[in-house]
C-alpha cells in the first residue's frame, strides 16, 4: 500500500445545505467508480455491517433508477432510492436520493461523487446538497460518519482486490 494514501474519512460543510465526505483509495478511479455502481461490488461494502442487503437494483444511465434494501437481524428493513441524473464514467455520478425506514423518509437530495486520479491514487469526494439546513443538520448528526468510515474501508479492501 502506498503510504500516501490518506485512509482518513473526512467531513466538511461547504455551505448550509451541503456536505461533503472525501477520502482516497489506492487504486484507479475505474474501479472505484466501478465499486460504487455494479451490484457485484455494492453488496460487498455498502451500508453498515451489521445489515444484510437483500436488495441491490441498479439501472446506470441518466434517467435510470436504483434500489437498496438494507435489513437488520430483526427485519426491520431501510431502504435507499433514487434516479440518476449524470454518469460520466469513471469521473462523476449524480443521482437523486430518498432514504426511507419505518416511521420516516427524507426529502429527496442530491449526491454528487467525483473522482479524481492521480499516481494510481483515487480522491473520491461525496457532495450531498439537501433543500434545506435542517435536513442537513439531521443527516449530518445522524451518525453518518460512523456508517461511512468503515464502509469506505471495506470500499478500499473492494477496490485492492479488483486489480
Amino acid at each position: 500500500m502506498d503510504a500516501r494514501v490518506d485512509k482518513t474519512l473526512r467531513i466538511t460543510t461547504p455551505s448550509d445545505f451541503e456536505f461533503a465526505m472525501t477520502r482516497q483509495f489506492d487504486a484507479p478511479r475505474r474501479f472505484v467508480f466501478d465499486a460504487m455502481t455494479k451490484p457485484e461490488y455494492l453488496v460487498r461494502w455498502l451500508g453498515c455491517e451489521t445489515l444484510a442487503m437483500p436488495v441491490c437494483e441498479v439501472d446506470l444511465r441518466v434517467g435510470g433508477a436504483y434500489r437498496f434494501v438494507f435489513r437488520s437481524s430483526e427485519g426491520i428493513e431501510h431502504e435507499l432510492t433514487g434516479t440518476y441524473r449524470e454518469v460520466v464514467r469513471p469521473e462523476r455520478l449524480a443521482f437523486g436520493e430518498t432514504f426511507s425506514m419505518p416511521g420516516f423518509t427524507s426529502d429527496e437530495y442530491l449526491v454528487i461523487s467525483t473522482f479524481i486520479e492521480e499516481a494510481g491514487t483515487t480522491t473520491l469526494t461525496t457532495a450531498i446538497r439537501h433543500p434545506t439546513k435542517e435536513a442537513r443538520d439531521g443527516h449530518l448528526n445522524s451518525g453518518i460518519d460512523k456508517g461511512v468510515a468503515p464502509a469506505y474501508d471495506r470500499l478500499a479492501e473492494v477496490v485492492v482486490g479488483m486489480g
